[in-house]
């Protein structure tokens, strides 16, 4: 199979999941920690799965960093989470983008890594969109466009789970590593259950959950599984991992596209603002974002 048909399936089989993440939060989900705790019960059965597949991993002192690392990218997601309940979907989405431009910064900034006059401008380009897709103007002021403030606190999360994973993946195995990141997805619910205040919502999470609810969170995961499956597929058929890295960057496009035909077909659902204007924005700041990403990985 051709591996730019990968690169490109991958992301569709994210921009899906977010859209159904956007749907279970307000259909199903009672709140954010309702959220986060569902999200970790197909790490239950993947654990064991991954285990039978690959063998018992290899336990060093540094096998306690993927765990951790695994949780704190399930608690990253109470950020994500509330960013979808406030905005825009397709608006959103193309911030992710910023990631792997953060990450360079904080390689920078922590372990000394040198940026490049190349690596600076598009730096540049990638703050330049993401501005232009997360600020609105009132009169004179400016200010973040709903729920952007939350996911920019994601991607700095995110991009330094990142950062600590590359650095890990050189000190164990890409199998140990994976087994450890999903037990450590899993365990990432029981410490919301210490918390009054977040049992509580979550207990009545439970009790009031309809089989729908379960459905769609193991359709996410699902989603999930096999866009990774597909980007693992792309990665071991292309020479170039940056080329790769950059065609998924065209799920801000699939986020546009799918966020227009969601609210044309089911308006009662999804409300994305579809105007020429509001469009024309996310537009131009994809490209301007995807022009940054493409000179800083190509």
């Amino acid at each position: 199979m051709n591996w730019i048909f990968l690169a490109l399936l991958a992301p569709l089989f994210w921009i899906f999941s977010n859209y159904v993440d956007k749907y279970s939060l307000e259909r199903y989900v009672k709140g954010i920690f309702d959220f986060l705790f569902f999200s970790t019960l197909t790490a239950w059965l993947f654990t064991p799965a991954l285990v039978f597949l690959f063998g018992f991993p290899t336990l060093t002192w540094f096998s306690v960093v993927p765990i951790l690392l695994g949780m704190a990218l399930i608690y990253s997601y109470g950020f994500y989470g509330k960013a979808l309940q406030e905005g825009e979907t397709s608006r959103l989405v193309i911030l992710f983008q910023l990631v792997p431009v953060l990450t360079l910064i904080l390689a920078f900034l922590f372990f000394e890594q040198t940026i490049s006059s190349k690596e600076f401008t598009a730096f540049f380009f990638v703050l330049m969109g993401a501005v232009i897709i997360s600020v609105e103007r009132f009169g004179v002021r400016a200010i973040f466009t709903k729920g952007a403030k939350w996911i920019m606190v994601d991607i700095v999360m995110w991009s330094v789970i990142f950062l600590i994973a590359d650095f890990m993946l050189t000190k164990m195995s890409f199998t140990d590593f994976l087994i450890l990141d999903t037990f450590g997805t899993a365990l990432a619910g029981l410490p919301l259950l210490l918390i009054p205040a977040m049992r509580k919502q979550i207990v009545y999470g439970i009790k009031t959950a309809v089989p729908q609810k379960y459905r769609w969170f193991v359709l996410n995961n699902f989603f999930d599984f096999f866009g990774q499956m597909s980007l693992k597929g792309a990665l071991s058929l292309s020479s170039s991992a940056g080329l790769v890295t950059v065609i998924i960057q065209v799920q801000s496009f699939y986020g546009i596209v799918l966020g227009y035909i969601l609210t044309m077909v089911l308006p009662s659902i999804f409300r994305e603002d579809t105007s020429k204007k509001a469009l024309g924005k996310k537009i131009i700041g994809a490209l301007i974002m995807f022009l940054g990403v493409a000179l800083l990985l190509l």
